[in-house]
């Protein structure tokens, strides 16, 4: 299946791809090559690429951001050793306009404080994004209006990195005490007042990979053990999938029309929510990015020949899956 919508570009130039564009014909990603390294937008079907900004630094700067269909949000990171050096900018699609919306703040003594690990999510011409702010992983969560181009703090406290909703609310994940499991707090994303978290959300403890698309949420459990998914963030949710023995499953949950993607690493796997079944997709270690039009695939490359540290890329349209067959057990 994978082998026929492999992406050209992906062949000859190392991309670490981080967000689809809701069409699911392009894609974001970190690209490596002689001619340029930065942040780059990439066709599916065919070596176009839209060079956006450049890595002052190619050999120690890396990339992760989102894409709400006109606005591209992205931490540019200085290291691979922590997430807590980052500038983040905003790229207009429309203009091609490239701004810079915010960056790590460091304390008294110079030092950066520590910030969640969780990349910037955008919807609708909002960013959010938790950021460090102070000792014992205290951390601001800002919204950032990218028409108005203003910044806001809604929230202070302890938090994990956010992610909007629709109604212009936002969500994180926070614990309420010292040694208490997080749990989820939704606020307006305009003014920071204080909403109650939907049936989806209102349970949850101690999740820390979970992802939605506005609609419908999947996450591993709190011990990434099983894989949960509720359809409605008005429903609660149900477990799906159990990991057996020793394996778990990771935090690269995604979630895209009818499929969950995860991964039990080495191997990939993709779950249809409409025919309770699941696939595995890849044997290699690699991740997966979903939307409501397309599954891309990132994975290794490796034989026993030949050890190939560039990643294959793949984006298959959801309408292209074959169908599943029944699970043995």
């Amino acid at each position: 299946m994978l082998a026929n919508h492999i992406v050209p570009l992906s062949r000859t130039t190392s991309l670490v791809p981080f967000a689809l564009a809701p069409n699911g014909r392009s894609f974001f990603a970190d690209v490596r090559s002689p001619h340029f390294s930065g942040v780059a937008r990439i066709g599916s079907g065919a070596h176009a690429m839209t060079e956006i900004k450049a890595f002052p630094a190619s050999d120690t700067y890396q990339a992760d951001g989102s894409f709400d269909g006109r606005w591209f949000v992205w931490y540019e990171y200085h290291g691979f050793s922590s997430f807590d050096d980052f500038k983040i900018y905003a790229w207009d699609s429309r203009t091609g306009r490239v701004e810079r919306i915010g960056a790590a703040a460091r304390g008294p003594t110079g030092d950066l404080w520590v910030s969640p690990w969780q990349g910037p999510d955008v919807r609708n011409g909002l960013a959010t994004w938790a950021q460090g702010s102070g000792p014992n992983g205290l951390t601001k969560v800002h919204v950032y209006d990218l028409d108005a181009r203003r910044d806001r703090v809604i929230h202070i406290g302890h938090t994990e990195g956010p992610f909007l909703l629709p109604h212009r609310l936002v969500a994180w994940a926070e614990s309420p005490r010292r040694g208490a499991f997080a749990q989820m707090f939704v606020a307006n994303a305009l003014t920071g007042k204080r909403a109650k978290a939907p049936p989806a959300l209102r349970g949850l403890r101690g999740i820390s990979g979970l992802d939605s698309d506005g609609r419908q949420i999947a996450y591993p459990s709190a011990r990434f053990k099983s894989l949960w998914w509720s359809p409605s963030l008005r429903a609660r949710p149900t477990e799906i999938l159990a990991a057996r023995g020793l394996n778990t499953i990771d935090n690269s949950v995604q979630i895209g029309g009818r499929y969950v993607g995860f991964g039990i690493q080495p191997p990939l796997f993709l779950a249809d929510t409409a025919t309770h079944r699941y696939l595995e997709i890849e044997r290699q270690y690699g991740y997966t990015e979903l939307n409501a039009n397309a599954l891309l695939v990132a994975y290794g490359n490796n034989t026993r020949k030949k050890l190939d540290f560039r990643s294959h890329v793949v984006v298959v349209p959801l309408r292209a899956l074959p169908r599943m067959p029944a699970c043995n057990s």
